[in-house]
């Protein structure tokens, strides 16, 4: 591309608030004081290409003369092909209405100029010398490798040393640190698994060291025995309940006596004995009614002495049947001492007996923890093998993804630095500790940050970048050196170039490089 002509109205408060037109050369020296509007012709150029300032400022409150309805900048170029063109653009004073891009005539979209500056960082990183430095580092990253040829995924994983190649991820293209942060978890999972799985081993390995002592005694016979004297005691109980019926007999004995008494009593009394004459009115009583009152009496004598009878047969019946349980008497003291003692051989037999169970039990108990312990350290070293084996995996990987992401930070430098020669660009760095690919963006001139080196050297490290991105792009675009005074030589580009320069007391003037 090479720009022939600008015509320029209402653009910035100096000094375009008059119409200018300004012819321009194959190589164009810009002269004029301070303030002169060398930088602002810049701008404009910028502004009609890009619709910003040279730095990529798009407020047009800044960019507008501050009397003039509208802003207007019309430039006349020739590209590549070496077609003539005209581009003009127009914004009214109501920011963001009225406004207009013509291209050739017609009008036309901000992508419709993609073939002649690609786009705003392009064309200004090329043209303006300087502003590449400026961008931050995601722009400046996306831009690099938007034309240069980075390496590819397959490309990088080739470098890797090859015993690791098998653990990086499977995907074609795949996301270097996420896979990395990945590893990471699980490797602390892992870690954190095999801690617990230690301590387990060892709790176990502790537990095996308690040998079970001491055997399982035959419970059976004793068991036998205690059972025979169980019963044994049952039967004497049983007996010495039935000889102690002498007590019971005794006992109602005593109570029919009573009985017997109570009813001679009562028979004595019942004798008949009558006042013939009425209680209380004194009048005698009728001989029928004395009948019936005798005769009732006299029932219920003979009631009574039936009942009296009945219970004399029953106080014989209880004498015989003492009589008789006392001719037992030396049996039940024989069968109370053989009671006292089968139940005092039976607590015995039965105090060993459980202490048998106690230490029967313990032994069962002592030697299944011993089993258990022996299981648990046999499964806990498999799980532990399983995990180990896991983990040299995970180590593998992340070796392999650190190397990956090194290699690839190291060829993305390497593509970067065969296209230069003084500057040096970085755009992602290894983090050393985690080995994540960071984003960075250094440059540096002859191994130099750029806030230190000289005005000249950041005009030689902006034209190097410049010429980087002509060549990859193959835009062909001018170069605009703003504060060229400062440098006296450069090797010059095979692209138009603008020199702007500080000469004392001089209008803005124009004239061939």
């Amino acid at each position: 591309m090479i720009i022939k002509k600008i015509e320029i109205a209402g653009f910035k408060n100096v000094p375009f608030h008059q119409p200018k037109t300004f012819n321009f050369y194959s190589n164009t020296l810009i002269q004029g004081e301070n303030y002169s509007g060398k930088t602002s012709l810049g701008d404009a150029l910028c502004w009609v290409f890009c619709g910003c300032s040279a730095t990529g400022i798009t407020a047009e409150y800044l960019l507008r003369n501050n009397d003039s309805s509208k802003t207007v900048v019309q430039v006349f170029f020739e590209d590549n092909s070496g077609n003539e063109h005209s581009l003009l653009r127009e914004q009214s004073a109501e920011t963001g209405k009225h406004h207009r891009l013509i291209l050739d005539g017609m009008p036309v979209k901000e992508s419709d100029l993609a073939p002649y500056i690609m786009n705003k960082d392009i064309f200004l990183s090329t043209f303006m010398i300087g502003y590449f430095t400026r961008l931050n580092s995601k722009v400046a990253s996306e831009l690099l490798m938007s034309i240069l040829p980075f390496p590819s995924t397959q490309s990088i994983i080739k470098k890797v040393d090859s015993d690791l190649r098998e653990y990086l991820p499977k995907e074609e293209d795949f996301d270097s640190n996420a896979f990395l942060k990945k590893m990471r978890a699980e490797l602390k999972t892992v870690e954190d698994e095999i801690k617990i799985l230690k301590e387990k081993q060892r709790q176990a390995e502790e537990q095996i060291k308690i040998v079970p002592s001491g055997e399982i005694v035959d419970e059976s016979q004793i068991k036998s025995r205690l059972s025979m004297l169980e019963a044994r005691k049952e039967n004497l109980i049983r007996a010495s309940v039935q000889n102690n019926a002498l007590s019971f007999l005794q006992s109602k004995l005593s109570i029919c006596r009573l009985e017997i008494q109570s009813l001679n009593n009562r028979i004595n009394k019942s004798t008949p004995h009558f006042d013939r004459n009425c209680p209380t009115c004194g009048q005698p009583i009728p001989e029928a009614e004395i009948r019936m009152m005798m005769e009732k009496i006299e029932g219920e004598n003979e009631l009574l002495k039936s009942n009296l009878e009945s219970l004399k047969r029953n106080e014989a019946d209880l004498l015989k049947q003492i009589e008789e349980e006392e001719s037992k008497t030396n049996e039940t003291d024989a069968i109370k001492e053989e009671l006292d003692s089968v139940s005092k051989e039976l607590e015995s037999v039965k105090a060993e007996y459980d202490k048998i169970i106690r230490q029967n039990e313990a032994i069962i108990s002592q030697k299944k923890l011993y089993e258990n312990a022996l299981e648990s350290l046999e499964a806990t070293k498999q799980s532990l093998e399983k995990l180990s084996a896991k983990r040299y995996q995970i180590n593998r990987s992340i070796t392999a993804i650190s190397l990956y992401n090194s290699k690839k930070a190291d060829m993305q430098y390497d593509t970067i630095r065969g296209s230069l020669k003084n500057v040096t660009i970085r755009l992602q760095r290894v983090t050393p500790g985690t080995n994540e690919l960071r984003d960075c963006f250094e440059i540096l001139y002859k191994g130099r940050e750029l806030h230190v080196i000289s005005t000249s050297e950041s005009i030689r490290a902006g034209l190097e970048i410049s010429a980087l991105i002509n060549s990859r792009t193959n835009l062909k675009l001018p170069i605009f050196i703003d504060n060229a005074e400062s440098i006296t030589h450069y090797e010059k580009p095979p692209y138009q170039v603008f020199e702007a320069k500080v000469a004392k007391d001089m209008d803005i003037t124009v004239s061939p490089l």
